[in-house]
């Protein structure tokens, strides 16, 4: 009997040894996060400024002016011709020296005096709407000793007019004149008389 019991004992724990053991089942992998990026702070550029138009009397300009101003010399002006297509714009230089036998007080004054196109027929323009032409003077009167001198520029730009109409093709005539107080409220003497100045537009 003890010898049955011991065989069955020996057979269990030989089966026992047999089963397969449970496997542990391994736990599933956690899916990788996605991170958000950080948004990335983009600098505004700021627009680069047009470039400003340079009104100034060139070099050669107050130069050339310079070298005729001789010791007789009253006025001198650079030029009195020039082609200007619309929005160009041309700085004329007026020179003139004081040939009074005192101190005076002078002013450089521009009007317009008459347009005309190739075939010598009239435009018609009147002195309010070619002001824009004119509009980046400034002149001021200029106090000047006995033989001192003065040179300054005469700007006149192709604009469309005052009224926003473009200026036709044809030739436009200023006057460009000195004058003086010669002991009056204001110069209003004529000192040069006037110089004519024509742009062609073209």
């Amino acid at each position: 009997m003890k010898t049955t019991l011991m065989f069955l004992m020996i057979a269990l724990l030989a089966l026992a040894a047999c089963a397969p053991t449970a496997q542990e089942t391994p736990a599933p992998t956690p899916a990788p996060v996605e991170s958000t990026p950080e948004p990335v702070a983009v600098a505004e550029s700021e627009p680069e400024p047009a470039p400003s138009t340079d009104y100034s009397l060139a070099d050669t300009t107050r130069a050339k002016v310079t070298s005729n101003l001789k010791s007789t010399t009253k006025y001198y002006l650079s030029e009195s011709f020039v082609k200007l297509a619309p929005g160009q714009h041309h700085t004329f230089g007026i020179g003139f020296t004081n040939r009074i036998e005192k101190r005076d007080n002078f002013l450089v004054s521009v009007t317009f005096n008459k347009a005309y196109d190739k075939n010598s027929n009239s435009i018609d323009v009147t002195d309010e709407q070619i002001a824009t032409w004119l509009a980046q003077n400034d002149f001021a009167i200029t106090p000047l000793d006995i033989n001192q001198q003065s040179i300054q520029p005469v700007v006149i730009e192709v604009t469309d007019f005052a009224d926003g109409t473009a200026p036709a093709k044809g030739s436009y005539q200023f006057d460009v004149e000195v004058l003086y107080q010669n002991g009056l409220f204001s110069p209003t003497s004529e000192y040069s008389g006037r110089l004519p100045v024509v742009i062609q537009v073209i």
